[in-house]
């Protein structure tokens, strides 16, 4: 990579050396115009076979199976699967609580920039049409889906310079993502998830129901999922004017039950719409999180349109 590449600011060689040769595979069938690696909805001639049907008046001979007609003493013809491109959006939370992040590690905000960087590289190199949203109290950036690397640096250089502020209007950014990423894209959703939990999961089924394969990793940092402190805290609200000085032993038990109710709620809501969620911890680090994206999506069985 040179000096001048864009994702330089945010991946070092060790992560662009793991990186290299992964790919993200679709389980849906997807639309696409160019040459890629995910199945395409039109049958045909290919190098990769899809299944069996009967012979009918006006199919290709040069498609029958002679080895299953001289098995089952009957004609088949072999359909062929396409491989395709498809357009990709990576929506990602830039509202204040995503700010947050322990003494000596990545802000969640931070975190979701690097996973974004990652899986728009991966999107670019296989072909894929890389398109994102930015959002805080609503969208701050939107890039229609396209492909060629360069693209990447418009992503990377938004992402550097946007500072986490406001609410959180991860409603609104999921519904521009379904408008910008047409019909039967990836999604992949990069937020804590600190909000109501249902208007997210509506927005979530409106892509699901569009063809699109959602993929939701919730960030949270270790102080939030764990309430370490041992001594009072003076907590004030990211996305609020709210101050609370508490002792953090005194209401950890009460705050887990809380917290875990609240992730409950995330799951039940996305497993609702049909999309992938998981639960990430930012202590972890974001190449083995892209890491286990990739191995989950390739290792999938491949789902029949």
């Amino acid at each position: 990579m040179s000096a001048a590449d864009p994702i330089e600011p945010l991946l070092g060689p060790e992560v662009l050396a793991r990186l290299k040769g992964c790919a993200l595979r679709a389980d849906r069938v997807m639309h696409g115009q160019l040459q890629g690696i995910h199945r395409s909805a039109h049958q045909g001639a290919s190098v990769e076979f899809s299944e069996h049907k009967e012979y009918t008046p006006g199919d290709e001979l040069r498609h029958v199976d002679w080895r299953a007609v001289a098995r089952f003493d009957h004609y088949f013809v072999k359909r062929f699967e396409h491989e395709t491109n498809t357009n990709a959006c990576v929506v990602i939370d830039g509202s204040a609580s995503m700010g947050y992040g322990a003494e000596g590690r990545l802000t969640k905000y931070e975190y979701a920039a690097v996973i974004a960087t990652c899986l728009g590289l991966l999107l670019l190199r296989q072909q894929d049409a890389l398109g994102a949203v930015l959002f805080d109290e609503g969208p701050r950036l939107e890039i229609r889906p396209r492909t060629g690397m360069g693209h990447l640096r418009q992503l990377t250089e938004a992402l550097d310079t946007h500072a986490p502020q406001g609410e959180t209007g991860l409603e609104e950014a999921l519904d521009r993502a379904r408008a910008l990423t047409g019909k039967r894209g990836l999604v992949y959703v990069l937020s804590d998830c600190l909000s109501d939990p249902e208007p997210m999961g509506r927005a979530l089924g409106r892509l699901t129901a569009a063809g699109h394969e959602v993929t939701v990793l919730q960030l949270l940092d270790g102080d939030e999922l764990d309430l370490p402190f041992t001594e009072a805290v003076d907590f004030h609200g990211l996305e609020t004017q709210h101050r609370l000085l508490v002792e953090p032993r005194a209401i950890r038990d009460h705050y887990q039950r809380r917290m875990s109710a609240h992730l409950k709620a995330v799951e039940d809501a996305c497993a609702r719409a049909r999309a992938k969620t998981t639960l990430v911890d930012t202590r972890t680090a974001p190449i083995e999180i892209v890491m286990g994206i990739v191995g989950r999506e390739t290792s999938a069985p491949r789902a029949r349109r």
